[in-house]
């Protein structure tokens, strides 16, 4: 019987763990070119995957202000620290539609936004991704939702 070198198995593991997490994961270069659009983004903003790598967040996402959000990963790519977007001072990044429409009534999707560096083996960060989290429960529960 074949079988395959743990090293392969575990890459595969993890492509499948970045496919199906409950969270979204984007990666973005330093000119905002996004690399990594994982299923979470996939099915909550109906964009698939071959439709915005290689664009900017900006091309895809329009409605997202450009100085605002620059200002908010310069840290991550200057510094090497984390960034943060909460749903209360922005509802969210990427306008998603709400998918559960019955048990959580709201016109899309609130999130929580984490920026998280990428160092390379170089210690220089070239990109960031983003963890994108679903916080409409939340703002539900805070009675925030119009």
């Amino acid at each position: 019987m074949f079988s395959l070198p743990a090293e392969f198995e575990q890459f595969h593991w993890m492509v499948d763990m970045v496919q199906h997490v409950d969270v979204g994961l984007v990666v973005l270069d330093r000119d905002f070119n996004i690399h990594v659009w994982n299923g979470f983004m996939i099915h909550h903003s109906g964009k698939q995957a071959h439709e915005v790598m290689g664009k900017t967040v900006f091309e895809v996402f329009p409605e997202i202000p450009q100085d605002w959000f620059k200002a908010k990963a310069r840290p991550v790519f200057e510094l090497g620290c984390r960034s943060f977007l909460i749903w209360r001072q922005r509802p969210y990044l990427f306008k998603c539609r709400n998918v559960r429409p019955i048990t959580q009534p709201a016109p899309f999707m609130y999130q929580n936004v984490t920026l998280n560096p990428m160092t390379s083996p170089k210690g220089q960060v070239d990109y960031l991704f983003m963890a994108v989290e679903d916080a409409t429960a939340e703002a539900l529960a805070e009675g925030r939702l119009p």
